[in-house]
């Protein structure tokens, strides 16, 4: 048995997942929480960074009104006093220093070197041309620049290394804070789509096996009275409305096709009887009323097992079917029928294709699908036409499957008409001279159903293809 890569199965994984619509959602709105989280954890960031640049700048102008103060009422001696007694606090932020501009002499201050700086005003340095300190060297300050009357300058500023640090202390924070948010959310949407996915997958689940034909399923509430109780009670109380329904008008056409098959069955046997004791002319017309006898049946009969098949009471004996085999069969048992009308039947077995095709299935539904529409390929394609049988291989993210064509040279149905040939009854205008009862079509469409596969058609111009799509089981290696 052929498998696919591990490469392969973890993409197409990917692919439902992705297009999963709670998965989506989740993540969507995990996104969102993690743009707005670190909005405003960037937003407390910068304010509290701003405050902490503020507040050393409020601090260094109010130390240069005070010591403006004091120069401008005692004058240098009392300037330099003030700073050398600011010094010995030993408040290691402040940087003092006021010098002469023309001969460039230090007269206080705790730099080793005037600071090249040209205007007044606010500044940022680097402190390690103008200090000796080697723990200041790699520090940077805020200085403020006032000039002075006599040709004095003098520097007033704050070693911001303390500031930088509480920056980078609140940076690590934030981040951290965000990773656990970010982290908590992941966790909180993961708890939260895992819930949802299991509460939509089981009412997928019931839903997927009414669609089966196990009509007495029901999606089981949880008593938590939440938006999904109740669409599950909504949908439970459609379905008992729709099986009620169903049973009734069930009940209604298996009652019509039993009540009217036993009188049927009775006529053709007395028309038989009369036939064996009446003339020729009589015995030909008593032919024709049975023959119309043996329509009439063979419709009651038809209309019994499409009502058995959609109601589910009919399932079928299934079990693993080579579909080239049973193709082989059913072209065998047609090629005669055929041959009487010149049609070129082809059958293209896709001997190239070096496996088997396996699938799970009633044969002898399945044989009466492919005899039906052989029988209306041969019937409605013309003399010396063409009728081709092919099958082909394919597979999608979870399963495997096997397309069947079946394309004749006839007239086609119209594009128009194709979804309606489906349904019971259904004939199309430009056959209701020729004999049939319109069910044909109708058995096929049930049987197909009951093994999960669809029926489509296409254009063959001139022509009509019938593609049947059933899912396939597994895939052997040929031996041949």
């Amino acid at each position: 048995m052929l498998s696919k890569p591990d490469s392969t199965g973890f993409k197409n994984h990917y692919k439902r997942v992705m297009r999963n619509s709670t998965i989506r959602m989740v993540f969507l709105y995990f996104l969102l929480f993690s743009l707005s989280s670190f909005i405003l954890l960037s937003f407390i960031y910068w304010s509290t960074i701003n405050y902490n640049y503020e507040q050393m700048d409020n601090h260094i102008e109010y130390d240069m009104e005070r010591l403006q103060t004091i120069y401008g009422v005692s004058g240098t001696a009392s300037l330099i006093k003030s700073i050398e007694t600011s010094l010995k606090q030993k408040n290691y932020d402040s940087i003092y220093l006021l010098y002469n501009i023309a001969n460039r002499k230090i007269l206080a201050g705790n730099l080793s070197a005037i600071p090249d700086i040209k205007q007044s005003g606010w500044h940022n340095i680097l402190l390690s041309d103008v200090t000796d300190d080697p723990v200041k060297k790699t520090h940077s300050a805020r200085l403020l620049l006032m000039p002075l009357p006599e040709n004095l300058w003098l520097i007033n500023g704050l070693d911001v290394e303390y500031v930088q640090q509480q920056e980078q202390t609140i940076f690590n924070s934030l981040i951290t804070g965000v990773l656990i948010t970010i982290l908590l959310g992941a966790i909180g949407g993961f708890i939260i789509s895992i819930s949802t996915i299991k509460k939509i997958n089981l009412i997928n689940d019931t839903i997927h096996k009414i669609s089966n034909g196990h009509f007495d399923k029901r999606i089981p509430l949880r008593g938590t009275d939440d938006d999904y109780d109740l669409l599950s009670k909504n949908i439970n109380d459609m379905m008992d409305q729709t099986q009620k329904l169903v049973q009734s008008i069930q009940n209604i056409s298996n009652n019509i096709a039993h009540d009217l098959r036993t009188p049927l069955t009775r006529l053709r046997t007395r028309l038989e009887a009369i036939q064996n004791h009446c003339s020729p002319e009589t015995s030909e017309g008593i032919s024709l009323a049975l023959m119309e006898t043996d329509n009439l049946l063979t419709t009651f009969n038809a209309m019994l097992r499409i009502n058995k098949l959609d109601s589910g009471v009919q399932k079928g004996h299934f079990k693993e079917v080579d579909i080239s085999n049973l193709l082989n069969d059913v072209v065998d048992f047609y090629e005669p029928l055929a041959e009487e009308k010149a049609i070129e039947l082809i059958y293209d077995s896709l001997s190239n294709i070096p496996v088997h095709v396996h699938f799970y299935a009633d044969k002898g539904m399945i044989f009466q699908v492919f005899s039906n529409i052989l029988d209306n390929a041969i019937k409605y394609t013309p003399q010396q036409g063409k009728i081709k049988l092919s099958y082909t291989f394919s597979t999608d993210e979870t399963h495997n499957y096997i397309k069947i064509l079946i394309a004749d040279s006839g007239k086609g149905i119209p594009a128009a008409e194709r979804k309606k040939v489906l349904e019971p009854f259904y004939r199309l205008q430009k056959h209701r001279d020729l004999q049939g009862n319109g069910l044909g079509l109708s058995l096929v469409a049930a049987i197909i159903r009951l093994h999960q596969g669809k029926i489509d058609f296409m254009d063959n111009n001139p022509g009509l293809i019938v593609c049947i799509t059933l899912p396939c089981s597994q895939i052997s290696p040929s031996t041949s």
